[in-house]
């Protein structure tokens, strides 16, 4: 049983598997439309993205979450330290 407030192993790894099947299939509709709404070309109409470019952006989606919670993180603990 997990502690309160808590979330399993098992429950983190449902979750995420969840969330990458979602992303995953709307994750090249959303680059495209970005992209357009960009102006940055007629992306998805026969002209795609290669493999090397979605790792890019996944990675960049991962790091910018990291940092969040690092800043996060950091602030929560150094606000339980000054009281």
């Amino acid at each position: 049983m997990a502690e309160a407030g808590k979330l399993t192993r098992e429950q983190v790894s449902a979750i995420a598997d969840r969330l990458d099947e979602v992303v995953g299939n709307e994750f090249h509709d959303a680059v495209c439309v970005a992209l357009n709404e960009f102006g940055w070309g007629e992306f998805g109409d026969g002209e795609g993205i290669s493999d090397m470019d979605v790792w890019k952006i996944k990675n960049e989606l991962a790091l910018g979450y990291l940092k969040e919670y690092q800043d996060y993180y950091n602030k929560k603990h150094n606000d339980e330290i000054k009281n």
